[in-house]
Order: C-alpha cells, then sequence, then structure tokens
C-alpha cells in the first residue's frame, strides 16, 4: 500500500512568490525612475557612500547588435577607454566611420549617410550605476519617503555633473563628498523634453548639505547596498564576433528567429515516409500537416524573443 509523503512548504512558498511577482517588477523595482519624469518634472535623489572596499559607481559602455544589449569588453582606464583590450564591435564601429568619410569623398553622399546610419546603431553607449536613496516617489500608489538603496542609472551628462561636483578645482563648483552622511547633498534631477530626447542639463545640487537619515535609516542602507558591479557582465571575445557576425549578415541568428522552413524539412522526409507506409490510400494526410504547423506556430520569433530578453535579464 502506498503512503503519502510530506508536503514540501518552501516549494510552496516559492511557487506563491512566482506567481505573485509582476513580471519584470522585481527587476525594475530596483532602479530610480527617472524615465517616468515628465517634461518639468524633478526627483531629489541622495548618493549613498560606496560599500566598504568598494567603488562609488560602476562604469559600463552598451552596444545594441541585433536587437541585444552587448557589454563593451574595454575597460575605463585613467579616464579613458583602453583600445588595447580587444572589442571587434568598437573596431567595425571605428572602420564605418573611415568609410563613410571615404564615400563622402567620392562625392557619394547617400551611401557615406546610409554607413554612419549604421555605425550609430551600434555605438557604444556609456552608462553610470550608483546606490541611490530616493528621497519621495510614489510605489504601488503610495506616496514614500527615502525609497532604496536603488540604483541610479546616468549616462555621461548626469555622471560628469556629480563627479565635477565632487572635485572640481572652482570652489563656486566644488561640493566634496556629496555623499557624506551627515553633510552630505542631495542631487535634484530636473527633467525637460527638447525636440523628443530628454534633457538634465538642468539638473543640480542642493544648495545646503542635509543628514542622509536618522541611524536607523543609515543601518538599513548600509546593509542593503546593491552589487553594482552586476551591471557589467562581459560575454567572451567569440561571443561578441559572432554578434558581429550576425549583423553583418554571415551567420543567422539562432538566438533570435526560429528557422521554421528548416524545422519543417527536418520531419517532413520522416512523416511523408510514415504516411506511406501505414496511411490507406484513400486517406490523405492533410490534417497531420496541419497539426504539425499549428505546434510550430507556438514558437514564433516573437514568443522566442521574449524568451531570450526573459532570459538576459
Amino acid at each position: 500500500m502506498s503512503e503519502f509523503g510530506v508536503l514540501n512548504l518552501a516549494e510552496v512558498e516559492g511557487e506563491d512568490k512566482r506567481l505573485n511577482t509582476k513580471d519584470g517588477g522585481s527587476f525594475l523595482d530596483q532602479f530610480v525612475p527617472i524615465s517616468d519624469l515628465k517634461s518639468g518634472e524633478s526627483l531629489a535623489v541622495r548618493i549613498l557612500p560606496p560599500v566598504k572596499g568598494g567603488k562609488l559607481f560602476q562604469y559600463n559602455r552598451i552596444h545594441t547588435i541585433n536587437n541585444r544589449k552587448v557589454n563593451c569588453p574595454r575597460p575605463l582606464v585613467n579616464g579613458k577607454w583602453d583600445r588595447n583590450v580587444p572589442c571587434p564591435i568598437c573596431d567595425y564601429y571605428n572602420s564605418l566611420w573611415q568609410q563613410s568619410d571615404h564615400a563622402e569623398k567620392e562625392g557619394n553622399k547617400k551611401e557615406a549617410e546610409r554607413i554612419r546610419a549604421e555605425a550609430r546603431s551600434i555605438k557604444p553607449i556609456e552608462r553610470y550605476y550608483y546606490n541611490a536613496l530616493v528621497r519621495k516617489m510614489t510605489v504601488n500608489g503610495e506616496a514614500k519617503t527615502n525609497v532604496g538603496p536603488r540604483i541610479l542609472s546616468v549616462g555621461k551628462v548626469l555622471h560628469q555633473m556629480i563627479i565635477r561636483t565632487i572635485v572640481s578645482e572652482d570652489p563656486q563648483e566644488r561640493l566634496g563628498d556629496v555623499t557624506h552622511v551627515k553633510n552630505g547633498y542631495d542631487f535634484i534631477i530636473r527633467k525637460e523634453m527638447r525636440a523628443d530626447y530628454p534633457n538634465y542639463d538642468r539638473s543640480t545640487f542642493a544648495r545646503e548639505p542635509s543628514p542622509l537619515g536618522d541611524a536607523e535609516l543609515i543601518s538599513a542602507i548600509s546593509e542593503n547596498l546593491i552589487d553594482l558591479s552586476k551591471f557589467r557582465t562581459l560575454k567572451g571575445l567569440e561571443d561578441i564576433k559572432k554578434e558581429l557576425a550576425i549583423h553583418r549578415g554571415l551567420i543567422p541568428d539562432i538566438v533570435q528567429n526560429f528557422d521554421v522552413a528548416q524545422f519543417d524539412s527536418e520531419f517532413s522526409t520522416t512523416t511523408k515516409s510514415k504516411s506511406s507506409a501505414s496511411v490507406p490510400v484513400n486517406v490523405t494526410t492533410e490534417t497531420e500537416s496541419v497539426q504539425v504547423q499549428d505546434d510550430v506556430a507556438i514558437e514564433s520569433d516573437e514568443f522566442l524573443a521574449d524568451l531570450a530578453e526573459f532570459a538576459q535579464e
């Protein structure tokens, strides 16, 4: 006689958590919601001190290629991206600009612009990540204060503004350690839309210093600082070469695409041979063929692309 097993409560709790987690919510909720700001709105954040032994920010450069994000392997050394570290996409990007200049000199302006458009599409974009506290924001419809730690993800303009404010040679501009828990400064991010693009030039640090918070808040924040290094995970050189080869049309994008014709051809011979051997002469195989096509349709390009994007996150 069979016996009952024991319910695994930890497993059930894990399933409950999965069912009650909104798609993508846990990932996006790590960030300061700058993109949610409308033109003319502002958001106050406090850039947090680095984790003990760590760095204030994590740098990165990102290529968008084949509808995917690929981190550039070149490190930031002494304020410059180290060209001694190979990056095939960067090399190709630079060669495109050389090709466009040559086409321009030859009088082929249309070809020059086509090449420049390709170059812009894979241009390495700088991103910088800080741990930050959001002074006021709405979470699930509820107004909250001192939300965080969250990741402040900024481009070169805001990053330069932050760094300059800390170490500028101009005493009127330099504030020093803006992250200091007792007398640091909040950063006011102001967003304006100009020609359909967000602009943050009017962002500035508060004029007066302020404490980060009380002892309880400081303790909670220090214990929950986010590991910023996870935002610079590098692929191997061969993987980066493959991405460029896919972009160039030299090899198929097996990550992004599902070749229906190839899939069908793999089974069509088997299907036909089985049909001729076992199906009576007066019965057609149309129904069987339709069923195969329906099964393939489930694995659509859009569905696979969503899975690939989810896996990357």
